[in-house]
């Protein structure tokens, strides 16, 4: 696993209580991780890693350019 950025676990925040699903969530003193739902008063960590490697890579997009070129191919227009 490469890590694509630097983790920074206070942006990657929780939206949702992984218990109730509440959206009440606010940082807890418990741990610098930690966080607490005041919809079901649970204290929990959410860290964030990264993000693996895909399996495949996508194929590039084409430039601007080259996407008009192949549009206008596709329609039979010539300029």
């Amino acid at each position: 696993m490469s890590l694509r950025r630097t983790p920074n676990p206070n942006r990657n925040h929780p939206v949702h209580c992984p218990y109730c699903a509440g959206t009440a969530l606010f940082p807890n003193e418990e741990t610098e991780f930690a966080w607490k739902c005041h919809d079901c008063l649970r204290i929990f960590e959410a860290k964030f890693y990264g993000q693996d490697d895909p399996f495949t890579r996508p194929s590039l997009a084409p430039s601007t350019s080259e996407a008009y070129q192949l549009s206008l191919e596709k329609h039979h227009v010539v300029l």
